[in-house]
C-alpha cells in the first residue's frame, strides 16, 4: 500500500505551504496523479483521513486528477492513450514507445483559510 507513503509526503508539502502562506486551516488539496503512479484513489483519500486527522488538513477534501499514459511510437511518430494496459502502437504495432504523460504525482493548488 504505497498510497500512505505518498500521502503522508504530499500531506508534508500541503502543511509547509500552508506555513508559508499563513493558511491556519487547509481546505482542499487538488493532485494530478498518472496512471503509472499506479495509485488507488480511494485507497489515497482513506489514508489521507488517517494522516491529517489532529492536523491543519483534518477534513480537507482531496481532488485528484487522473491523467492518462500517453506514448509517442519511436517508430511512426503517432501519439496514443494507453488503454488496459496494451503497450504496443495501433498504427504500425510496433513497441518502441516513448512515455509522454501519466508518471506525474503532484500538488497543483492547496485551498485554505
Amino acid at each position: 500500500m504505497h498510497e500512505l507513503t505518498i500521502i503522508t509526503d504530499i500531506l508534508e508539502t500541503a502543511k509547509q505551504a500552508a506555513r508559508e502562506n499563513n493558511l491556519k486551516k487547509i481546505n482542499k488539496i487538488y493532485l494530478k496523479i498518472g496512471k503509472l503512479q499506479q495509485v488507488v484513489p480511494e485507497m489515497l483519500e482513506f489514508s489521507f483521513q488517517v494522516v491529517s486527522r489532529d492536523t491543519i488538513a483534518q477534513g480537507a477534501a482531496l481532488k485528484i486528477e487522473t491523467i492518462p499514459i500517453k506514448v509517442n511510437c519511436k517508430a511512426c511518430l503517432k501519439e496514443t492513450i494507453v488503454k488496459e494496459n496494451i503497450y504496443i502502437c495501433p498504427a504500425c504495432d510496433r513497441t518502441h514507445l516513448e512515455i509522454l504523460t501519466g508518471k506525474e504525482l503532484m500538488i497543483t493548488s492547496i485551498e485554505g483559510d
